[in-house]
């Protein structure tokens, strides 16, 4: 997986590259997602379209504990969300975002604000307003 950043003048342009996607199960994340830094997509399948429904973003913890803490059914935290998702069939994959906080919120808000996953609101996240434009440019492994 790869992750570049480049600065130009009051621009960034970021290039992340995503994991394959993956079926959520709570006894094999653990196998499939690394202890890194990144952002995780979540979605599900209606109709027969992956549909976005949560971007979320793991720094301290890394994306494997940032998973099973959001998808833990004994944990007090999220229980909306956890439960939201739990009605139908999700899927995730990952990105490795591993060079500071302000990268991880400038994606995640470009992220929300071109996806607009349904879980999220582009109303009460913000990115780190070091850049008058964030640019991001995918990769998805098959």
């Amino acid at each position: 997986m790869s992750f570049k950043k480049n600065v130009r003048g009051d621009d960034v342009y970021y290039y992340i590259e995503w994991s394959r996607l993956f079926e959520y199960d709570r006894h094999s994340v653990t196998r499939l997602i690394p202890e890194l830094p990144g952002i995780v997509l979540m979605q599900h399948k209606v109709t027969r379209k992956m549909v976005n429904m949560l971007v979320f973003a793991c720094w301290i913890d890394g994306c494997r504990v940032g998973i099973k803490k959001l998808m833990d059914e004994y944990t007090l935290t999220h229980v909306s969300i956890r439960e939201r998702l739990s009605e139908s069939e999700v899927y995730f994959r990952y990105a490795v975002v591993d060079t500071s906080q302000n990268d991880i919120k400038d994606i995640m808000y470009w992220m929300i604000k071109e996806y607009k996953p349904e879980l999220n609101d582009i109303t009460t996240f913000t990115d780190s307003k070091r850049y008058m434009n964030i640019f991001v440019k995918e990769s998805f492994e098959s």
